[in-house]
């Protein structure tokens, strides 16, 4: 049998997944396929023991997550990604609860 898609994701991780995804939501005409050596409740992204990190709460601070994630990578990290990064990652974490991702607001 031979199957037939316009893309491809290779990786059925947390990113491969939010990736297709979006390419989906962005152009609902392509057919996307994802493809991963291991069950996706197998990958890293669920192995992970870090878990995930945003600015949500009050108490919380953009500046220092984004100095934080800067430290953390021995300041060799692109600085301005780390920035978008640390920006979204409250609204992509938000919107992955909306899916069905449970998140500890715990710290």
């Amino acid at each position: 049998m031979i199957t037939s898609h316009d893309i491809v994701m290779v990786g059925g991780g947390g990113a491969g997944l939010r990736a297709a995804i979006a390419i989906a939501e962005t152009n609902p005409n392509l057919s996307v396929a994802v493809v991963s050596k291991v069950y996706p409740m197998r990958s890293h992204t669920v192995a992970a023991e870090g878990g995930a990190a945003a600015v949500i709460k009050d108490t919380d601070s953009l500046e220092n997550h984004i100095n934080d994630t800067i430290a953390g990578g021995d300041w060799m990290c692109d600085q301005d990604a780390v920035e978008l990064f640390v920006n979204e990652a409250p609204r992509e974490l938000i919107q992955m609860e909306h899916w069905g991702c449970p998140w500890s607001r715990e710290t």
